[in-house]
């Protein structure tokens, strides 16, 4: 076997490669877009029927400060 020939079979191999790596991944996305559009998303549905309540806005300063003097005592040391 002689340089063109090897390159030929190596551009053919590559094309093959290539072209069915593409071919497959096409599918694939074809696939789970058609299953998405087929099954709906599931909607969480809470049992108690009430919304959860908002935290204060004390809660979440206490919150805060708490975190921000873990990372400075994290820091210190």
């Amino acid at each position: 076997m002689n340089i063109d020939q090897l390159f030929e079979q190596s551009l053919q191999l590559l094309g093959l490669g290539m072209g069915s790596v593409f071919v497959i991944l096409t599918l694939l996305i074809g696939i789970i877009s058609v299953i998405s559009k087929l099954v709906p998303e599931e909607k969480f549905v809470d049992p108690s029927g009430k919304a959860p309540a908002p935290a204060s806005l004390a809660e979440n300063t206490q919150h805060i400060a708490a975190i921000q003097a873990a990372v400075h005592q994290f820091k210190k040391q």
